[in-house]
């Protein structure tokens, strides 16, 4: 495993300040394709090995390189044994894991861009469609109110990373197994705040 956490640091080195560049130029395709070059080194330590990248930290220059252990021992372990063999580099920080956000889900989204176009999210409601026995995980309906038409794809992306930085990544691979985008917030269906959420699965975790 040495031998491949070696060579994903030395491939790591070798693209840096490109990933920074690719971020500042707005160079979207050399950034993606950076990323996913980096990302197969990833899959060579363990399959289920995932990180993610954080740029201009705080509105300055640095980015942070993200282990996501998803609350699996096995990984938060390889993730420690990276970050021990990390190189130490002026523009970049490496940690582990998402904590939970400590205020709102609207407040996170102001503080932070998760839709490409210059939209306001004036709040997210969930509704439990399914809860799956075998892993006791839930299946979510979730409706954003926003002011603009923005495309399903596009709401269901920008949702994943709310939720990963709204729960952190130990709650949301813990309870939530998938969730749907819906259009329209029926009547019919029960839809809470998402701010709930966590009481919810304190609920459940009891229960």
């Amino acid at each position: 495993m040495k031998t491949e956490i070696n060579k994903f640091w030395k491939y790591f080195l070798s693209i840096q300040i490109d990933l920074i560049n690719a971020d500042h130029n707005g160079n979207a395709a050399l950034g993606n394709k950076l990323f996913d070059n980096l990302h197969k080194k990833g899959k060579k330590i363990d399959r289920q090995l995932a990180f993610l990248i954080v740029y201009r930290i705080d509105g300055g220059s640095m980015a942070k390189l993200i282990f996501i252990p998803k609350g699996k021992y096995h990984l938060r372990a390889i993730a420690a044994k990276m970050l021990a063999l990390a190189p130490n580099l002026p523009l970049w920080v490496f940690d582990i894991g998402i904590k939970p956000y400590p205020e709102s889900i609207i407040s996170l989204c102001a503080k932070h861009n998760f839709l490409k176009h210059d939209t306001t999210i004036y709040q997210i409601y969930f509704a439990v469609h399914k809860i799956y026995k075998s892993s006791n995980k839930l299946h979510l309906l979730i409706y954003l109110q926003v002011d603009k038409s923005i495309s399903k794809s596009e709401l269901h992306e920008a949702m994943e990373n709310i939720l990963l930085w709204f729960l952190g990544d130990t709650l949301y691979y813990k309870h939530i197994s998938r969730f749907r985008i819906i259009r329209r917030k029926y009547s019919a269906i029960n839809f809470i705040p998402m701010d709930e959420f966590i009481n919810l699965v304190q609920y459940k975790s009891i229960n």
